[in-house]
């Protein structure tokens, strides 16, 4: 057995006397013939490596009440709201109370969970705590992006899994393709296509909003041209999902240019489960959108953009 086998059984043993037994951490010290503050360090090591959970069971009052406001308002499903402390982005926030949500689902058995590319998205699987799960899948949701802005589909979906100890299956292409001829190219090939289909039946879907502005990392990365996106924008489109824009009725705004290979805003339509990630009051309008195409069933926001999305 190896040094790290050792002190992680040593750790599952501190804590189970510690949180099952209720015994002091000098109790457990004097019992296992250790010092009290490697007992405090095996505790500590415990809660970071998943051995521990620690679950508060009532959020925050003011995250409550607009958690339960945008579900009436917007007849949701569910809506996680996340606030952020004092040096946090929003996007931070929302991806942080996306994380905790993740490890519920996770941890409740059997489940496939379907993630895909963006900011919030990245940052949700950062913050997302490692947690001991049984028959957990993931898979990705869109295509091999890599940016040098954000994380690539292929590493938010590795990550995941190594946080659930899961089985992971990839999208083996690039997240855009250089002509529909292409895109459709990949979509039927077989690993790939197959690849799609467990993400069309995935049990939770995890989708990041993106917003139609010329500050739009499309741009930046040189998937969209300016002139494109001032088309696109001139034509009604707030928001996009995995590339796929809609306006503010939830209305697809075909974008000639661009090649997506990803689940669709159709596939997303017929999910058990989708829940968009968003943060920032910029995205206002297009959670607005995205709710209105009948894709999303939860929501997790920062405080800010769930009091603008409540503003009339």
């Amino acid at each position: 057995m190896t040094d790290t086998n050792t002190r992680n059984e040593l750790a599952i043993q501190v804590a189970w006397l510690y949180h099952d037994r209720n015994l002091t951490q000098q109790e457990i010290a004097n019992r296992l013939g250790i010092s009290r503050s490697t007992i405090s360090r095996l505790l500590t090591e415990a809660e970071r490596d998943g051995i521990v959970r620690v679950i508060i069971t009532q959020p925050l009052p003011e995250s409550a009440r607009l958690s339960d406001a945008l579900i009436e308002r917007y007849s949701l499903a569910g809506a996680i709201v996340g606030q952020a402390l004092d040096d946090e982005t929003p996007g931070l926030a929302a991806a942080a109370a996306m994380a905790r949500r993740l490890e519920s689902i996770a941890a409740s058995g059997d489940v496939t969970i379907a993630t895909g590319w963006g900011r919030t998205i990245a940052l949700c699987a950062q913050e997302t705590r490692p947690v001991a799960t049984n028959g957990v899948m993931i898979v990705d949701a869109f295509g091999h992006t890599t940016t040098d802005d954000v994380t690539a589909a292929v590493e938010v979906s590795n990550t995941l899994s190594r946080k659930f100890g899961a089985r992971v299956t990839h999208v083996p292409s690039p997240g855009f393709a250089a002509s529909a001829d292409l895109a459709n190219s990949f979509v039927s090939s077989t690993q790939v296509s197959r690849a799609l289909a467990r993400a069309r039946t995935a049990d939770v879907v995890m989708v990041s909003i993106g917003v139609a502005s010329m500050d739009s990392l499309l741009i930046a990365e040189g998937f969209m041209t300016e002139q494109s996106m001032t088309d696109t924008i001139n034509a009604g489109a707030v928001g996009e999902i995995f590339g796929w824009y809609f306006d503010a009725e939830g209305r697809s705004v075909p974008v000639e240019t661009l090649h997506p290979i990803a689940l669709t805003l159709e596939d997303m339509r017929a999910s058990s489960r989708v829940i968009g990630v968003a943060g920032g009051t910029e995205k206002t309008e297009a959670i607005r959108g995205a709710i209105a195409t009948g894709v999303l069933d939860e929501i997790a926001v920062d405080m800010t953009l769930a009091t603008s999305l409540l503003d009339d």
